[in-house]
Order: structure tokens, then sequence, then C-alpha cells
């Protein structure tokens, strides 16, 4: 089965596809944006530039969290300690996806202006880690899990973040029949055209979805009113 792609045509048809893959806060359909439609569906680990088969993301992991405690004070759990370190950059083997579809819309239109995007729907998945399993427990297993963090942070929180898992980091996620729906395959590709990413993010905007909301401190913040400023000087 391949997956599902859809070409949006106007701002009006983003509240139609939404109102059909609703999330149901984690249980039904998950989403993720990525600026260029053609990159691939995978944790920054998995992808070439980066090479981190084999576990060695998980070295790498535990080289960052031996420093990261200088910094911030980590959790005991190891799965919220590798959601924080993704969710500051660190190259994991977690891709983030959100409950929220106008926080994937704003991550899809945010980059890239000149650059078709897209955003993600995946159903969510069957399997998951929970939080009493250790970073061990992901060398033992193979394929795609889910994880849904609890509100260790401000980003994670404000993002309404999940992720799922990629075990080993190169495994992509497999493109089988919905549970639910007998027409549609479990991941769908929403084309988002260049040409309507400023106006979604002005739409989304006005629903209270931007950088200061979605990064909750000074660096978001700022990012956002520089980004006034930009637009000001557009007008």
């Amino acid at each position: 089965m391949n997956i599902k792609q859809i070409t949006l045509r106007n701002l009006e048809m983003l509240h139609t596809v939404f109102r059909g893959y609703r999330s149901h806060d984690g249980f039904g359909n998950w989403f993720r944006g990525q600026a260029d439609e053609s990159w691939k569906l995978l944790p920054k680990a998995g992808r070439a530039e980066y090479g981190l088969s084999h576990n060695h993301d998980l070295g790498i992991f535990n080289r960052w969290r031996q420093q990261a405690i200088a910094y911030y004070s980590l959790p005991e759990n190891e799965l919220e300690q590798l959601a924080i370190a993704q969710h500051h950059g660190l190259a994991t083997r977690l891709l983030d996806w959100s409950k929220n579809p106008l926080v994937a819309c704003f991550f899809t239109c945010s980059e890239l202006p000149q650059h078709d995007g897209a955003v993600y729907i995946y159903e969510a998945p069957e399997k998951y880690f929970k939080a009493n399993h250790s970073i061990e427990n992901l060398k033992e297993v193979h394929g795609v899990f889910g994880y849904i963090p609890t509100a260790i942070s401000p980003r994670i929180l404000n993002q309404k973040g999940l992720f799922t898992v990629h075990c080993d980091p190169t495994q992509s996620i497999e493109i089988t029949a919905s549970r639910f729906s007998n027409a549609d395959p479990n991941l769908v590709q929403l084309i988002i055209p260049a040409t309507l990413k400023t106006e979604i993010l002005h739409l989304i905007a006005d629903y209270g979805i931007d950088r200061s909301i979605l990064f909750p401190d000074l660096d978001g913040l700022s990012a956002h009113i520089n980004n006034d400023i930009i637009n000001m000087t557009k007008s």
C-alpha cells in the first residue's frame, strides 16, 4: 500500500481536511510538518548526514546527558531525557509529532518559503514505549513505536508533542491499511504549496499559533518579535 497524497488548493480546504482527520487527544491521528515535501520521514539520527545506525545514536545520547546536567535538571526517566535532547536539537531516533494540526502547519510554513511543504497525518501507532522502558529496551526491538511524554518541558506541552521512536533510526514508517477507514492507508501526505505558506502562517497566528507560543522562552519571544518587524517592513 502507498501513502495517500492530497494537495491543498486553498485555505478553506485546510479546514475540510483537518475535520476529516482528527486527533482525539492523540488516539486518532498525529500531525507532523516538514518545510520541504521531498524530505524523508525519518528522525535526524536516521538521516544520511548523521549515519547513526546500529545504536550509535544511543551512545551519542549518553555522551549528551553526561554533559547536559550542567545546564538542565534532567528527569530520572531515560525516555523523558531522550525527548528533552530531541527538543533541544540532538540527533536522536525520535521523530516529533503533534496532536494539533495547526502546530504541524507552523513547522511546514515557517521555513523555506519557496518550497512546497507537507503536513503528514499519521494514524496513531499500535505499539508504544512507556515510562518504565529504558534506553536498553530500544536496542532490543525493531520497528516504529509511539511514545507519549509527560509535560516535561514547556515546549513539549505547548506543541502538544508526541513522538515516534524508530528502532533502528533508519527504520521508516510501514504503510498499512487504516484500522479505521477501508479507503485510506495509515499515512497521508498533505502537500502545502509554497504559494499558500504565508497565508497559512497568518491564519494560524490568528488562532494563537506562533513562535512565541511554541517556543515559550526568550529565544522564541525574540524570534517572534523579529518576524513581526520583518512583516511590518513589507507592508
